[in-house]
């Protein structure tokens, strides 16, 4: 029975992926009108509310729970599923988890419609989640919104004007609450790449980037930040262990990529990085002793190298 559930689970989850990978377009609503009511405007058709979202006269508006028409931006399910599309309070809704992505609304409630960058208003917890009538100050900070084919804010990687930019995938996540407003928003600094999907797939590499804290592009190369060293690849992604540049080696933190120097242990080896970051091969000095290490860097111990006897700490003794 347990399999049986799990397999069922795994086929809802396959065929709403389905759903989400290919927006359907909806027929217009008709028969109805809008109404004002209380400072609040809604849609009415035989005496019901309209909900969720409709197309009225080509255009695309999106009613709350209790028939509101919602304004400015807003954190929704995805149109064009068949599951919260063309729905009157007098039907039945079935509550599935869809996806949710940030729209924009005009203060006249239609959906604003494009497929490229726009400058709006900044989300912020003011000004976000609001209906018709509702008194409310918008931002009068303006950013940089990048939207995706199906009208949606975009999240992940754009390419613009010969630079990579990287839209926030997630929100903030609290002990018992979901913040989404980062998400569409141009990343600033250290971010990490997860691949998400309802949530974070931790069984697939998320590489860490770094984006100019001014203007949000990606950089690569050497960087210095934190007083410390890192390598960001022409991907962008941060190096972390063993990295080659021409015929000098460098280690990078495993887990934090920074540049290590000085001695290292290694898979049960040393190895020893000079204040550059370069690992020494050769015969070499560190303060008044002599060690040698092999071409692979590895530090010779308790052997002899052209004559001359190094102890098991690696130092020459005459």
């Amino acid at each position: 029975m347990n399999f049986l559930k799990k397999m069922m689970q795994v086929s809802l989850t396959v065929f709403f992926f389905g759903l989400l990978a290919t927006s359907t377009v909806f027929a217009d609503t008709t028969g109805g009108q809008f109404v004002d009511k209380d400072n609040r405007k809604y849609y009415i058709k035989d005496d019901h509310k309209a909900i969720y979202w409709h197309k009225i006269d080509g255009k695309t508006y999106y009613f709350g729970d209790r028939g509101e028409m919602v304004v400015g931006w807003q954190y929704v399910e995805i149109h064009g599923t068949g599951y919260r599309d063309n729905l009157f309070n007098n039907r039945p809704v079935l509550e599935i988890g869809l996806q949710e992505k940030w729209y924009y609304f005009g203060q006249d409630g239609v959906l604003l419609e494009q497929t490229d960058k726009q400058v709006l208003e900044a989300k912020t917890s003011e000004n976000t989640g609001k209906v018709y009538g509702e008194q409310y100050a918008p931002s009068a900070e303006k950013r940089t919104y990048y939207f995706d084919n199906h009208y949606a804010v975009k999240t992940g990687w754009t390419y613009e004007d010969g630079n990579w930019y990287y839209l926030n995938k997630l929100g903030i996540s609290g002990d018992d609450s979901y913040n989404p407003l980062p998400i569409g928003e141009v990343a600033k600094g250290w971010t990490q790449d997860f691949h998400v999907t309802f949530g974070i797939d931790r069984s697939k590499p998320a590489p860490w980037y770094y984006l100019d804290p001014a203007t949000g592009i990606m950089q690569t190369g050497w960087q210095y930040l934190g007083n410390k060293w890192y390598y960001l690849r022409s991907s962008g992604a941060m190096a972390t262990g063993w990295y080659q540049e021409g015929s000098t080696w460098y280690y990078l933190d495993q887990s934090n990529g920074d540049m290590k120097t000085g001695w290292q242990y290694l898979g049960n080896k040393w190895y020893y990085l000079r204040s550059s970051g370069a690992m020494a091969t050769g015969w070499f000095q560190v303060g008044s002793k002599w060690y040698y290490a092999y071409s692979s860097g590895a530090l010779a111990v308790n052997t002899t190298v052209d004559g001359y006897s190094v102890n098991y700490n690696g130092e020459w003794v005459e």
